[in-house]
């Protein structure tokens, strides 16, 4: 197994690395086990461990242009490259575990954003861990960077919110263009609108957002809708694509392709960041929408076409073993890999509830119901005919 461990030290030098190309890049760090938001809260940080441990089992780590890179936290600095002072410092106050009140006023203390013992850190931890990732792309030593546990896409400037304290997405974005990648795509496949991203970049040309995800009508956060269009120079470069419940793979799939691609062609960027979230799978408790894996698959695989650098994070995604299934896929998929499983047949029992064979990584396909269909056809074609109209003229799309 060709497995390269480096560590990065916070605001680490990185010219002693490169002279040695990385292609592609898998941010995992044990570190994130410790931290827990509560028994019961739905996002669990544990998960990036459970995708390690399957993508090592199926050899999805053993090419020589793959390397681990395990992340360290940053310094606070790097978070009011984006969030406010007084955000930071209540998420400082935060740290020990105990609540107070005034914590509220910051989107701290409640049933989604609990105050949790490291949960600083925590937020230092994956912002380092997207940052690196970055970077990587950014110095050219990385084509594709995988972060499992980054991707917290609701995070405000001066707030925290849906499961997220930092919004990792916008200073690695902000990042990005500093170091001259040139326009930055973010596309986000999570089935939760990313609202905190959006709202950084409404005003803006330079970097092209576009969101595929449940309707606002039926999920928090609640917006998301296709008039929300930018504003400004940025009219135009901000793209939702709504969908309804029970959309399926068929649908998801028509969908992206209708309305991806062209963006991306026309947009021309120097990096696409994508939030991979995994809450669109049927099994999700959280939403409501009919996804399998397969589907799932052949979006990343368009993600991947689409730029040769791209930096993945993980976001959302409820059902615990269908998430480490579909993410340990979507590492093969980035990677042009099929995962196989040199030891299968001779030990067993570890791994079983999120795959013990190549066979059981892949969903069963699904479709809805044909009556289900039409109206979810129906939905989808307003909304695709609606950014055909009022999105494709922006970029001189025919």
């Amino acid at each position: 197994m060709n497995l390269l461990l480096y560590v990065f030290f916070g605001d680490t030098d990185f010219n002693s690395i490169r002279s040695r190309r990385v292609n592609s890049v898998f941010m995992y760090t044990s570190k994130f086990d410790k931290y827990s938001l509560g028994d019961e809260h739905p996002f669990k940080p544990y998960k990036a461990t459970m995708v390690y441990e399957l993508c090592y089992q199926y050899g999805l780590f053993d090419e020589p242009w793959i390397s681990i890179v395990e992340p360290e936290p940053v310094g606070q600095e790097a978070m009011l490259e984006y969030h406010s002072r007084e955000y930071v410092d209540a998420l400082k106050d935060a740290n020990g575990g105990s609540f107070d009140f005034t914590l509220l006023e910051y989107g701290l203390g409640t049933s989604d954003n609990p105050v949790f013992k490291g949960v600083f850190e925590f937020s230092l931890l994956v912002l380092g861990a997207t940052l690196q990732g970055a970077h990587l792309i950014s110095s050219n030593q990385a084509d594709v960077v995988f972060s499992p546990v980054g991707g917290l896409h609701h995070a405000g400037k001066g707030f925290a919110e849906g499961f997220c304290y930092v919004n990792d997405i916008v200073i690695a974005i902000e990042r990005l263009l500093k170091d001259g990648v040139g326009k930055v795509l973010y596309v986000d496949i999570d089935a939760h609108h990313g609202n905190g991203v959006q709202d950084a970049f409404y005003d803006r040309d330079d970097v092209l957002v576009i969101s595929f995800h449940q309707s606002g009508e039926t999920l928090y956060p609640w917006s998301g809708f296709e008039n929300e269009m930018g504003e400004g120079k940025g009219i135009g470069y901000t793209v939702n694509l709504p969908l309804s419940e029970y959309t399926d793979d068929e649908a998801y799939v028509r969908a992206f392709r209708e309305i991806y691609p062209p963006l991306v062609k026309a947009f021309n960027p120097g990096c696409v960041v994508a939030q991979i979230g995994l809450d669109t799978l049927k099994k999700d408790p959280l939403t409501n929408m009919r996804l399998t894996n397969n589907g799932y698959c052949e979006v990343i695989s368009e993600i991947r076409r689409s730029c040769p650098k791209v930096l993945a994070l993980g976001g959302g995604g409820y059902s615990v073993p269908d998430v480490v299934r579909g993410w340990t896929l979507a590492w093969a998929t980035l990677n042009d890999l099929k995962p196989h499983d040199p030891y299968q047949g001779l030990i067993g029992g570890a791994l079983v509830g999120y795959g013990n064979s190549v066979d059981e990584l892949r969903d069963t396909p699904y479709r809805i119901a044909p009556a289900l269909k039409k109206d979810v056809d129906r939905y989808l074609d307003s909304k695709i005919s609606f950014i055909r109209e009022k999105i494709f003229p922006v970029h001189h799309i025919a």
